[in-house]
């Protein structure tokens, strides 16, 4: 498909998506949306059937399928590179979240990770073989000690990228492999960084008084998407992967949700958040022409 054509068809996904269940009026949350490698699909969670799952919904046609259904917030999913599977995080077997696995479809869902901490948000090798994700070492979410940790997607070869006294979250891995962006309170408030997959080699690429987070790289290696306060709530913006030329895409703080660039760079996806809903969104990867995706 030409992604370029995408926004001819949010028309037609919009009116297709079924309408969410429950009571009359509820509002629901549509979150943290990912491409499919090929730029057809989308994963998600949502909570409209009344407990957080994952979803995967047609860019063309519209057609949605639900992936999970398990008791707790199945989130952050995320495609392997090659589109064959999905990881994502989930409390399903008791105890804190942790990595879990499954084919695109949904089928063979099955744990990764067995650690005492909260393990989540998932993001995959470019050659779909291993797996970075978040850890907070303590075994309960407060007081938060966040690390980078690294996993073969076997479940073999678990170790620590990280290992410092600051929170590092939200790994994503360069298209290259080269490189990890992710963001650390290392100076006292969130901020951008990059790094080798090995933990060495920090750099800061944002520097101001405000909470960057949340980075993640345009399909060439040489942009990446994050959100930041700036001081008067989150939005998205978008920088060189050197940190120059920053610019700001949002202007109405849609939320924290974690921004996406499309497969072929020309669009990003994001969030729009507030106390009582959730809304995709995709505009043009300079801001221009958003267009809510999956509505409410």
């Amino acid at each position: 498909m030409d992604l370029h054509t995408v926004h001819q068809v949010l028309v037609v996904v919009v009116s297709l998506l079924p309408p969410a269940t429950g009571s009359p009026g509820q509002q629901r949350h549509d979150t943290d949306a990912a491409w499919s490698p090929d730029g057809r699909n989308l994963v998600f969670m949502s909570d409209r059937d009344g407990d957080i799952e994952i979803y995967t919904t047609e860019l063309t046609g519209g057609r949605e399928q639900r992936l999970t259904s398990s008791p707790g917030r199945d989130a952050h999913p995320v495609y392997s590179r090659d589109g064959k599977m999905i990881a994502f995080q989930s409390p399903r077997d008791g105890g804190p979240p942790q990595i879990y696995l499954m084919h695109a479809d949904g089928s063979e869902q099955k744990r990764l990770t067995n650690l005492r901490g909260f393990a989540g948000v998932p993001d995959w090798s470019p050659d779909s073989k291993r797996i970075l994700f978040q850890v907070n070492e303590n075994s309960t979410l407060e007081p938060a000690h966040w690390q980078i940790y690294l996993i073969n997607a076997d479940g073999s070869g678990l170790k620590p990228v990280t290992q410092d006294a600051f929170n590092d979250q939200v790994p994503k891995w360069s298209p290259d492999g080269l490189k990890i962006v992710f963001f650390s309170d290392k100076t006292g408030n969130n901020q951008i960084y990059t790094m080798h997959p090995d933990g060495s080699d920090w750099h800061r690429i944002t520097n101001n008084r405000w909470d960057d987070s949340s980075g993640t790289w345009s399909p060439d290696g040489r942009k990446i998407a994050f959100t930041s306060d700036r001081g008067s709530g989150p939005d998205v913006y978008v920088m060189n992967a050197d940190g120059t030329s920053e610019q700001r895409l949002t202007n109405d703080h849609p939320g924290l949700g974690v921004p996406f660039f499309s497969p072929d760079g020309s669009q990003i996806i994001f969030t729009r958040n507030s106390k009582s809903s959730g809304e995709i969104w995709v505009m043009n990867s300079d801001g221009r022409a958003p267009v809510r995706l999956v509505p409410k």
